[in-house]
């Protein structure tokens, strides 16, 4: 994925995560069978906006420090 797709991405996943946050502070309709996980769509989308992140700094090219060897 190039920049500008991994951008339009991480954008689209932050409104659904606010879209999601929204949709879950809302109070449940009584007589209701069944409601979207909507708590369960905020940690997808929190997960991917971090993976998205991740991933552009990795096209800039700053890259994480590699991890201490554990002796």
């Amino acid at each position: 994925m190039d920049q500008d797709t991994t951008t339009i991405a991480l954008a689209a996943t932050v409104i659904i995560t606010l879209f999601a946050n929204y949709r879950a502070r809302k109070p449940k309709e009584l007589g209701r069978s069944w409601h979207m996980p909507w708590n369960g769509v905020q940690f997808v989308g929190i997960l991917l906006a971090l993976l998205f992140l991740r991933h552009l700094l990795s096209l800039t090219g700053n890259d994480l420090p590699p991890m201490p060897s554990r002796r």
